[in-house]
């Protein structure tokens, strides 16, 4: 992979965590459950409840970290992604799962002072009436955008990673070889000592010959 498609897999990296980011931050606003009882509701937002401040610094984080990706591929940034969107993902998850005890035990400590009961014996009649029917409990809006938005903060890490090389781009460009220098034949070159004899003039007759 060249250092092109490395950066754009940090840029789609870090566009994803921005988007789960903004997610994560706008469902903690939004009404995550609706209690219903004779034609009226009650919504209870993310920030009513602690675990709503958890998403909201999930989603800043990783709305920060989302806008740093796209201008460097470093895989500490990626990594950091992957983790807020475990953390607001998973606290989503969890809220979506436990939303009924949490509510009522909310509710019962409300109601119990009104009633003069304790907060057991309103625990029991609120499930009671769940079970009946008269009281109706669903989870809203807000916790499925924070869901959504810790999943989408999740993946764009795990592209970031892709697009984040271990090594620097410029090593990865294989440098060319100095050709060998080409070798000559020594023995077949002649040399002096192989030339051939020169032919010597015959010596001049002696006088008198």
């Amino acid at each position: 992979m060249n250092h092109s498609e490395y950066s754009t897999r940090a840029s789609i990296g870090g566009i994803l965590a921005i988007i789960g980011g903004a997610l994560l931050a706008v469902g903690s606003f939004l009404p995550w459950a609706e209690v219903s009882w004779g034609g009226t509701s009650v919504t209870a937002q993310g920030i009513d409840d602690s675990y709503g401040y958890f998403t909201l610094a999930a989603g800043s984080f990783a709305l920060v970290v989302g806008i740093v990706m796209r201008r460097g591929a470093k895989r500490e940034l990626a990594v950091l992604a992957v983790l807020a969107g475990l953390v607001g993902g998973g606290v989503g998850l969890y809220e979506a799962l436990t939303i009924r005890d949490s509510v009522l035990d909310a509710a019962a400590e409300q109601l119990a002072p009104s009633f003069e009961l304790s907060t057991e014996e309103v625990r029991a009649a609120l499930d009671q009436a769940i079970e009946t029917g008269q009281l109706g409990l669903s989870i809203s809006v807000g916790l499925y955008a924070v869901i959504a938005g810790g999943v989408v903060a999740l993946v764009g890490g795990i592209v970031g990673l892709g697009g984040s090389p271990s090594e620097p781009a410029a090593a990865e460009t294989s440098s060319v070889a100095p050709a060998a220098p080409a070798e000559t034949d020594v023995g077949n070159a002649p040399s002096a000592s192989s030339a051939p004899p020169t032919a010597t003039s015959p010596p001049a007759d002696q006088a008198g010959a």
